[in-house]
């Protein structure tokens, strides 16, 4: 009788269909918080129904299953596709906000890239929170997390040492108290030098430079006195290794130790000593002897290639290394988002810890944004360097001021060479009536109605009645915009003719100012829209001033008119 052959390949089918069905359970369970969850399963049911597909072929043998389960390996293929390419971020959900707060933010930078998640720093000045350390996060920890895309922290920048403080006079103290004040300030430019004095004991300060109102990296200088030479003796030195190099210049200007300082890099701690070239315990003697003490720059840290890393490697490798950071942005059309433009140092440089670096990182193609006002486009244009022109049209539909059109489409790219054009609106175009021959009242009327800003002035007068239009400034038919400001020149009506009255009451003898104060007032008031000028005059009729001369052009029963100008003249001795 002959064995019968077993099926290999429909064992095999059958191992794979239940590590699939395992594997599934995974997913499941395990990773339903990916962002592309519902690609992820399709593909695996895809892969279910071509394993089943698979063993039920091998039991029936049917040309028509080969078939369908070619199709579903295309299908797989095309999904396995989008999975792979499938750029949604994961979202993490269920998990808890890590506490961040007091945390270096490279660990911060390290968690959102792990995560997909966008890490929004903004850096502020603590006098309590050390550098780079963490001090607010947008978030509050133990936060049950959905769906999120976007972390903002606050990370400290350290001491502001723009900042202003107050710093007393120390003149005639023990220098003691200022190192006191200098350490709790947080000055950092303080230089002190001691000289011999005859006079002042040793340790006293003698002149301080700045008192008051100082900034923290303002120089301080400060004169202590040494004491008398004749005070200082030779000393044993001291070791100096790893103590900070204000206080070793401090030692050296205490004792009257000359001394030379010279910098290198170092794995000590930046501005501590390193070395010394009188060893510990050696005679050294004041104003003879010179010790050499070698400073630490940090450790030597030579600059990466910035340009080709993204922001967040820069920053972590700026916090990694104790250097201080200048972010800024800006729009290039050849660097990808998030990529450096530029740095202020370049591949290969040494440089020590704390030297400042300065970053630009792209914003991407610069593109035409849609703005709701002209300010904020202006501003947006003004901070990126865009260049533009505006052009003003009349239109009925937008108002005054408003942004009819740009010469491109949001979206569009922005050649740095090409203008903008922004065409505003100066709001519906007014025709200028010609406004002669109307009375105030109607052009008031109707200047209101069209928008436009009518002042008035009187002109003369004339045989048109009072307060009737005789000019105006522009021309009738002009067009203008909305708000054009225009002047009406009025009539002041038919001019009076006045007889002049002038009674002896109103004539001050002896005082000629005193008459003049007098009739100013007096003809002001009963000869309206005339004018007169005033003029003292010597006399030979009369024996006193303060009299109408006898030549005077206007005396009494003199006629005059609105509009016309006379002299008066009153006598002086």
């Amino acid at each position: 009788m002959k064995e019968k052959k077993k099926n290999y390949g429909l064992i095999l089918a059958i191992i794979v269909l239940i590590l699939i069905l395992a594997f599934s359970v995974y997913i499941v369970l395990y990773k339903r918080n990916v962002g592309n969850f519902k690609l992820l399963v399709l593909d695996i049911g895809l892969l279910v129904a071509i394993s089943v597909l698979t063993i039920v072929n091998h039991l029936s043998k049917k040309k028509e299953l080969n078939i369908a389960s070619s199709i579903m390996v295309v299908i797989f293929a095309i999904c396995t596709f989008f999975v792979i390419n499938d750029n949604k971020p994961e979202q993490i959900v269920g998990q808890k906000m890590p506490n961040f707060i007091g945390k270096n933010v490279s660990e911060a930078i390290k968690w959102a890239k792990e995560n997909n998640i966008e890490l929004i720093q903004n850096y502020e000045y603590s006098d309590t929170v050390e550098e780079y350390s963490i001090f607010a996060q947008d978030i509050l920890a133990d936060t049950v997390l959905k769906d999120l895309n976007q972390l903002t922290l606050t990370v400290s920048s350290g001491f502001n040492y723009d900042k202003v403080v107050i710093l007393s006079s120390f003149v005639g103290q023990d220098i003691t108290a200022l190192l006191d004040e200098i350490e709790k300030l947080h000055l950092n430019n303080v230089k002190i030098k001691y000289e011999l004095n005859d006079y002042t004991l040793r340790n006293i300060i003698i002149s301080q430079n700045k008192a008051g109102e100082v900034r923290r990296n303002d120089e301080i200088n400060i004169v202590v006195s040494l004491g008398k030479k004749s005070d200082l003796n030779e000393i044993n030195m001291p070791s100096l290794i790893g103590k900070k190099l204000f206080d070793a210049i401090l030692f050296f200007e205490q004792n009257g130790i000359n001394y030379e300082v010279k910098y290198e890099f170092s794995n000590l701690e930046k501005d501590s000593v390193i070395s010394q070239s009188v060893n510990e315990n050696e005679i050294v003697k004041p104003f003879s002897d010179k010790v050499l003490v070698s400073i630490s720059k940090g450790n030597k840290i030579i600059v990466p290639n910035l340009i080709n890393m993204s922001s967040e490697e820069v920053i972590k490798w700026i916090t990694d290394n104790n250097l201080k950071i200048s972010l800024s942005d800006a729009y290039n059309n050849k660097v990808d988002v998030g990529k450096v433009i530029s740095a202020n140092y370049k591949e290969n440089d040494e440089i020590s810890e704390g030297t400042l670096i300065k970053v630009v990182t792209s914003k991407g193609a610069l593109k035409m944004l849609k703005f709701n006002s002209l300010n904020e486009f202006r501003s947006w244009a003004n901070k990126y360097n865009v260049k533009y022109d505006e052009e003003y049209e009349f239109n009925n539909s937008v108002p005054k001021g408003n942004i009819i059109k740009f010469s491109l489409s949001s979206n569009d790219l922005i050649d740095e060479n090409v203008p903008i054009v922004v065409t505003i609106s100066n709001g519906k175009s007014i025709k200028i009536p010609n406004y002669v021959g109307k009375s105030k009242s109607e052009i008031t009327t109707s200047c209101k109605n069209l928008g436009l800003n009518c002042s008035f002035s009187y002109s003369n007068y004339s045989s048109t009645p009072k307060d009737v239009a005789l000019s105006q400034n522009k021309k009738a038919d002009s067009i203008v915009v909305s708000g054009t400001s225009l002047i009406i020149y009025l009539s002041k009506g038919q001019a009076k003719t006045y007889t002049v009255e002038i009674y002896e009451s109103q004539l001050t003898f002896g005082n000629a100012d005193a008459t003049i104060t007098t009739l100013k007032n007096y003809f002001a008031a009963n000869y309206p829209g005339v004018t007169f000028n005033f003029l003292k005059k010597k006399t030979n009729q009369y024996p006193n001033s303060g009299y109408i001369h006898e030549d005077s052009p206007v005396k009494d029963g003199k006629k005059v008119t609105q509009g016309n100008s006379y002299s008066v003249w009153i006598t002086i001795k």
